[in-house]
């Protein structure tokens, strides 16, 4: 068990380094500063309230299912960084790249990649057609969090698979 954890560390790390330090640019540096909003409490406020504001019953019946699948999963990523507790991979390891970090000092899991895997779960389920464009976005928020030098690759890893969890308990529920 020991060796399996050890290599999950080493990847992770490896990984961690490999977006953080070998590929920064400065299109990259641009564009993980705007795709990682996606994930932000202002955006996570904002979209789900606007399907939830329209005139139309279907269109805020979207709303409501992200507002639900958006609360479940963060309630389960607090939840966690509160108990586990892990430090920011940019405060413990050498030469890491965070500029402007978040206030929140502990990474496990990534809550920016569980709210757009939050938002991308259940918009497939009534879009289906936007499927690839939804994914890669989410995805792009995951990879902007060890970009940015704020997540190890098991942090955006494990915060969207809440967000799927979330979804699924969101569905049982309906």
């Amino acid at each position: 068990m020991d060796l399996l954890v050890n290599c999950i560390k080493r990847s992770d790390v490896s990984i961690y380094y490999l977006f953080n330090r070998k590929i920064h640019c400065t299109f990259l540096d641009i564009l993980m500063r705007n795709i990682t909003q996606i994930g932000s409490t202002v955006f996570s406020i904002a979209f789900p309230f606007l399907f939830f504001l329209s005139a139309r019953q279907e269109v805020r019946n979207i709303g409501m299912d992200l507002i639900y699948t958006l609360t479940i999963s963060q309630l389960i990523v607090h939840s966690i960084k509160r108990l586990v507790r892990r430090p920011r991979p940019f405060k413990i390891l050498k030469n890491a790249i965070a500029d402007n970090p978040p206030a929140c000092q502990y990474s496990f899991p990534s809550g920016h990649t569980c709210t757009a895997f939050s938002f991308a779960l259940p918009l497939i389920n009534y879009i289906p057609v936007l499927t690839p464009i939804l994914l890669i976005m989410a995805i792009l928020v995951g990879i902007s969090r060890i970009y940015l030098g704020f997540h190890y690759p098991t942090d955006v890893f494990i915060g969207c698979f809440i967000a799927y969890m979330g979804h699924m308990i969101n569905l049982s529920i309906l």
